[in-house]
């Protein structure tokens, strides 16, 4: 595969992992957002009832590691995020619809951040283009000075360094 075709593919790989990313981003938002909610609204109903604050928390824990396992790009906090949803399971009304989820995002997550590390290492991440290549040829070639413009230097410095010349 030669080297546009190659740019071209990660670049389709690049799109892939960040679609990925904003989906799960907004998965976590809005679900446990929601969750949070109306953790809040049956804790005034309920007159500040201790069980729904634990409810509460665990819900933003899973939030917070769920989202910052998608904007960090880590291999860990899917894996946290999945195992607070299992112990969400048993306290919240809303976890056996989340919870199946929350795992699915997880493991995709973990097979995305492996993507995404391998597209680090490739050349020209994080554009994928051929034309940043070809620029930093170009500035390593106007480095390089032909024969012609070597010849044309050093004539043009031993007619600087003779100075004046005496009149005979």
């Amino acid at each position: 595969m030669n080297y546009e075709q190659e740019c071209s593919h990660n670049r389709m790989m690049l799109k892939k992992c960040k679609r990925f990313y904003n989906m799960a981003s907004v998965f976590y938002i809005v679900a446990y957002g929601f969750s949070i909610f109306t953790s809040v609204y049956f804790m005034i109903l309920a007159l500040f009832d201790l069980v729904y604050l634990k409810l509460i928390f665990i819900n933003i824990v899973i939030l917070a590691t769920g989202f910052l396992s998608v904007y960090l790009k880590n291999n860990i906090l899917p894996v946290a995020a999945s195992s607070l949803a299992l112990i969400d399971l048993f306290c919240s009304r809303f976890a056996p619809v989340f919870t199946p989820l929350v795992i699915i995002f997880s493991v995709f997550t973990i097979i995305v951040n492996r993507k995404y590390k391998w597209l680090e290492q490739q050349d020209g991440f994080p554009y994928f283009n051929t034309r940043f290549r070809d620029q930093e040829l170009d500035r390593v070639q106007w480095n390089i000075k032909d024969p012609y413009q070597q010849n044309y230097e050093e004539i043009k410095k031993r007619y600087n360094n003779s100075g004046d010349m005496d009149e005979l």
